[in-house]
């Protein structure tokens, strides 16, 4: 089959990746002139394992263009466009329509860019010569293309059947649950599943706080309620709170689809706030003063990508830098606008305080010794992450939530 693909950022190179792999031809359109240009000679513009060597590969069965025209007759157009937040939380969805209204053939359209519930059911009444469904990703950063070919789920939704039962079809062959439903629900689905999992995080860093006043260790804990199948382990890692471009924006926009509907969400709300919270927390564990310099040992929201779209670590230096403190970071593949070293020691020598702030490998693994060039030996572990946090040596450590404050222990009567 023949698709079409418009937007080739995270999402949609995934995309167009993984059907290229199932043995489909595949046009991709990017209107911005210097990622397109990158994209032509192999270089993807942002890190994504796996997905240069299928450019490569399957060159022969992929086309590259600027032109949206050039989709005349696809099987499926889907929009893959980014939906960036408004200043008021909303969901902006310009380039959704700024891409149909140049779409001027009848199309079966797939949209993949999440966008709020019941946007689909209005695309239709907007423009009736097209058909619509909409399949949300739940793609991680780091490993975009590994959950393109194997999804843990597919959500597909859609009011045409006919349309559903191709989709259902084509993906189908992955092997894995299938979930057919109304565009509304699918919608749901999508944010339903980030807040969720972005509530677990400021869960655990509401916790985490009780935890070092208390005395007890967040991530013995964790590990404690992990063990529940009801509960699980992974997104219970207390620390400095979530970031990237998903989190963030798609609990923006469900409040602001709530406060639309004359409703508010509590839990949502409190889960947000506990995130912000939570940076200033760890602010409140540097005893800084003017002229200090803190080194950031990882820059990026998460391990395993370069983004920095709401990455916790430039909000931290931004309220360092009012406080007249110079920061300096290091990441393996992530840069800022600040001051940057090339490596960990680097940024490291001369510092007064070091903070943890992405749980890269290397930077997990450095051994104390790395901190001797700094001017106190003092490291923040914001992600409970470094592997010498029992054994530190001489370096004054403190994490998130692990055991900061001493209790006496009960004696039996």
């Amino acid at each position: 089959m023949k698709f079409g693909i418009i937007g080739l950022g995270y999402v949609g190179l995934a995309t167009l990746c993984g059907l290229a792999k199932a043995g489909h031809e595949v046009i991709g359109v990017e209107k911005q002139a210097p990622k397109l240009e990158q994209l032509r000679g192999g270089t993807i513009p942002f890190h994504e394992p796996g997905m240069a060597e299928v450019l490569q590969e399957f060159a022969d069965a992929i086309t590259l263009t600027d032109e949206i025209a050039a989709t005349e007759g696809v099987a499926y157009l889907f929009l893959a466009v980014g939906t960036p937040s408004r200043e008021d939380g909303s969901c902006d969805l310009t380039f959704v329509d700024d891409v149909l209204a140049e779409v001027k053939t009848k199309q079966k359209i797939v949209i993949r860019s999440t966008v709020p519930p019941g946007t689909t059911d209005l695309l239709k009444v907007m423009y009736p010569a097209h058909t619509f469904a909409i399949v949300p990703e739940f793609l991680q950063e780091g490993r975009a293309l590994a959950d393109v070919l194997k999804p843990h789920r597919v959500v597909i939704g859609s009011e045409d059947l006919e349309m559903c039962e191709e989709l259902a079809g084509i993906y189908g062959r992955l092997g894995v649950p299938l979930v057919c439903t109304s565009p509304i629900n699918a919608e749901f689905i999508k944010y339903a599943s980030n807040a969720f999992l972005a509530t677990k995080i400021s869960f655990m860093n509401d916790l985490s706080r009780l935890a070092d006043k208390a005395g007890a260790d967040i991530t013995t804990i964790a590990d404690g309620m992990g063990l529940d199948p009801r509960i699980g382990r992974s997104f219970l890692n207390a620390g400095l709170g979530y970031g990237g471009s998903c989190f963030p924006k798609d609990m923006n926009a469900l409040l602001h689809v709530a406060g639309d509907n004359g409703l508010d969400l509590p839990v949502i709300r409190a889960a947000a706030e506990t995130n912000t919270a939570q940076l200033h927390y760890l602010l409140s564990k540097l005893d800084v003063t003017r002229g200090m310099r803190v080194a950031f040992l990882g820059l990026a929201f998460k391990p395993g990508t370069d983004d920095m779209r709401d990455a916790p670590s430039v909000a931290l230096a931004q309220q360092l830098l009012l406080q007249e403190v110079e920061v300096v970071g290091y990441d393996p593949l992530a840069t800022w606008d600040y001051r940057q070293a090339a490596t960990a020691e680097e940024a490291l020598a001369g510092a007064d305080y070091a903070i943890l702030v992405t749980e890269w490998p290397e930077i997990v693994n450095l051994n104390p010794e790395a901190f001797a060039g700094m001017r106190q030996k003092r490291l923040i572990d914001a992600r409970n992450a470094w592997k010498f946090a029992r054994d530190p040596h001489d370096v004054q450590y403190e994490g998130i939530g692990r055991m900061q404050k001493k209790t006496n222990t009960p004696t039996s009567k």
